[in-house]
Parts: structure tokens; sequence; C-alpha cells
């Protein structure tokens, strides 16, 4: 894995195609303006609907043709019935504006837990290096001190009391022993010095890993929040159409004045199971293509390819090249040295609107918009491994959804903070960023 703490090289560039954004913004600013449209979409919501609609506060057809008796109750029915599909729009804006904001702040727990991942690598480093200095000066001294026990002891006493000694020897021999010994005390006060700054760093290190399990909590929290943000959207989003088709036709009859037929009695009805139904196809096929496929990727479907590396995992973009690499750098629009948690993909044939693919079989745990990664996907393949896509214009997964190697999961885009179209792809072990190159290599696959 890349060292955290390693300067670019000249190789990082960011993606070309599209300018630049000429305004750059940090991420906590970004969730400041998110913040505040989640505010004015739930006070725009409440000023529409007078609050959030139950089922019953929705018209009956007894209602709608009860209101044709008068006009003036019939014009009561028409604004009522036009409030509640704003109100619905309201609503499903107000989700929106929600996920949006639960998005941003997971994108800003996983940097936190980036920052202290670095963190406590760069000291549990130090300790290391620290106890192998320690462990060094120690044989240093130990190896002075035995050569000293060796020669010394009995040439010193035949010096002194040798009837060949003369005094220059006997000086000479002086002054040497007490070199060595000197440099043996040096080289012990060393090991001293580095032991106890060994111990130090353990320190820290264990205080940075305890700190770290709290930011991984939090991250973990974040993207359960996020999940379920994006499931209100989806369900609001399905009462809404829905919804708006059985009131659009009320409505219609009460402003053309005519009767109600069979077809407009079972517009919502049918729309809703229509919606519903194609939910469940889609994640019906997505369950029986990851059954048929076993996690090993192929099918025969145009959505589905197998990797070079023949062992379940294979590039998200097919014959990419590598835009961006791994490490830290300079954010090209936040402008803040931070890690580069993944690589940025790029396709010679066009990027924007390509097909990304999941790299593994797996599981997707979130599918929805995430903060500076724009609309991403999360999967996980177990035992602690995900992956992230991010940037996508749009995505055909959704959370909870099974997925095999090489299935269709969204269209290449440049959402959020990007400068460019390009697959943003992670690849992380019990949350801790990895190079994807390191893990895709170790299956035969890569770049």
């Amino acid at each position: 894995m890349t060292n955290p703490s390693a300067p670019p090289t000249a190789r990082r560039r960011a993606p070309h195609g599209v300018p630049r954004r000429p305004s750059p913004r940090a991420p906590r600013l970004r969730l400041t303006l998110r913040a505040a449209a989640v505010s004015v979409a739930l006070v725009l919501g409440d000023a529409l609907t007078g609050g959030e609609a139950s089922a019953a506060e929705y018209p009956s057809w007894d209602d709608v043709l009860s209101a044709r008796s008068s006009e003036a109750t019939k014009q009561g029915e028409v604004t009522r019935i036009q409030g509640l599909i704003a109100g619905l729009e309201a609503e499903t804006m107000a989700a929106r504006a929600v996920a949006e904001q639960r998005g941003a702040e997971y994108e800003l727990a996983q940097i936190a837990f980036d920052a202290g991942a670095a963190q406590s690598q760069l000291l549990e480093q130090k300790a290391a290096a620290a106890a192998t200095d320690a462990a060094q000066n120690r044989e240093r001294a130990g190896a002075i001190a035995a050569q000293l026990s060796r020669s010394a002891g009995s040439n010193l006493s035949s010096a002194l009391t040798g009837d060949r000694a003369n005094a220059d020897d006997l000086l000479y021999r002086l002054g040497a022993l007490s070199k060595l010994t000197e440099t043996t005390s040096q080289f012990y006060e060393l090991a001293e010095q580095s032991r106890n700054a060994a111990a130090t760093l353990s320190a820290q290190a264990d205080v940075a890993e305890a700190a770290l399990a709290v930011l991984r909590a939090e991250a973990e929290e974040a993207l359960a929040r996020a999940s379920e943000a994006q499931r209100e959207v989806e369900a609001s989003l399905a009462e809404e159409l829905g919804r708006r088709v059985e009131l659009a036709a009320q409505l219609d009859v009460l402003t053309q004045n005519r009767a109600a037929t069979e077809a407009d009695y079972q517009a919502g009805v049918l729309e809703r199971k229509r919606i519903a139904d194609e939910a469940a196809r889609a994640e019906r096929e997505a369950r029986e293509a990851a059954a048929r496929a076993g996690g090993g990727g192929g099918g025969g479907s145009e959505v589905y390819f197998s990797g070079s590396g023949g062992q379940g995992w294979s590039s998200p973009l097919p014959n990419a090249r590598v835009a961006d690499e791994y490490g830290n750098r300079l954010h090209p629009i936040d402008r803040v040295w931070r890690l580069h948690a993944g690589i940025d993909l790029v396709s010679p044939g066009g990027t924007c609107g390509a097909n990304v693919y999941a790299a593994a079989a797996g599981t997707v745990t979130f599918a929805g918009s995430n903060g500076g990664l724009g609309n991403a996907v999360t999967i996980s393949h177990g035992g602690g491994r995900t992956t992230v896509y991010g940037h996508n214009t749009t995505l055909v997964v959704r959370s909870g959804w099974s997925v095999v190697e090489g299935q269709l999961i969204a269209k290449a885009g440049t959402t959020g903070a990007s400068t460019g179209c390009h697959v943003h792809f992670e690849t992380r072990l019990n949350g801790v960023a990895q190079n994807p190159r390191d893990v895709l290599a170790q299956y035969g696959s890569g770049f």
C-alpha cells in the first residue's frame, strides 16, 4: 500500500476533457450549503402541505364526486388537490436534500477516518523504527563489551606487570580502552533513549488506534444514515409518482366536469403497482444473475464481463487508464492536502456515460449521493473488503442488491467534486483505504 505520508509523484494529474471549476470549495462548505438546502426544503414542504400528509388526508373518489355538487365546493377540492400534488413534490425534494446532507456527512466521516488511519500507521511505523534502533544500539554496545572482555583483560595485565612493558605502550592501551568504554556507554545511552521513544510512540499509537476505532464507528454510522436517507428518497418518490397519477385523474374529473371512469378510479392503484413491480423485477433479476454466476462473473449477458485475472476481480471500467493515482495530493477543487483514497479511471473511448461494472461479487451497501463523490456506489465483498465507485451520472443498482463481478452498476459521469468524467475507484479493508492497483494485482488483474 502506498505510504500516506509520501509526496505526490509527477505523474499525478486530474482527468482531462472538462475545464476545472473556477471556485474551489472545501467539503465543510459544501456540507453547510446542503444543510441550508435541507432547511429550505423542509420549510417549503411544511408551507405547502401544512405538515406531513397521511393516507387519510388524500381525497377519496367519493369526496371528488361529492365536490361536484356546487362550484364553491368543487373549487375548494381543486385547490386542495393542487396543494397535495405540490406537497408531494416538496416532500420528495426535502427527502432528497436530507439524503444529500447524509451523504455529505458520510464523506466527511470517511475523510476523518482516513486521516486517523494515516496518523495511526505513521505512529506505528515510528514506534517500530525506534524499537529497531534500540535493539541495534544494544547489540553494538554488547559487541564492544565482549571485545573488551576478550582482549583487554589479559593484555592489559601483561602490559602492567611484564618486563617488556613501557610507558608509551601502556598509555596507548589505556587510552584505547577508555575510548571503547566511552563508545560502549554511548551506545547503551542511545539504546535507552530509543527504547523510551519506542515506548512513548507505542503509547501514542495505542491512543490513535482507540481514536481510529471511534472514527470507524462514526463512518459506519454515517453510512447507515446515508443509506436509510436514500431509501426514504426512493419510498417518497414512489409515493409521489403513484399519488400524483391518482390526484391528477381526480383533478381532471373536477376541472373538466366529467364523469369518472373505471380507468380514473384505478389510475393511482395501477401506477403504484407498476412502480412496485418494476422495483421487484429489477432486484429479482439482479439476484438471479448473482445466483447464476455464483460470484464468478461472466454469464453471457452484454452487461457482464470476466476480469483478466480469472479470480473474480476486474477493473470497473474495462480498458481504462489511470488518470490520477492513489496517495496524498492537493485536492483539485477543495484545495486541501489529503489522501486521494482511490484511483481515477478514464476510458480511451470516452468516459461520460460509459458503463461502470462491479469489480467483484458482493452486496450493495450504499447507492446514492455521497458528498464530493457525487452519485456513488459502495459494495461489500465480505471479509471486511469493500469497493467504492464515485462521480457517476446515474446509478443502476440500489442498496441491498446482490451483484456479481462485471455486473453493470452505474453510468460514469462527473457528479460531485469532479473536474471531468471519470470513475473514482476505491478498495478498502476494514474501512482502511488501500491502493486498488495493489489489491487487484493480488488477483491477477490490473489497470
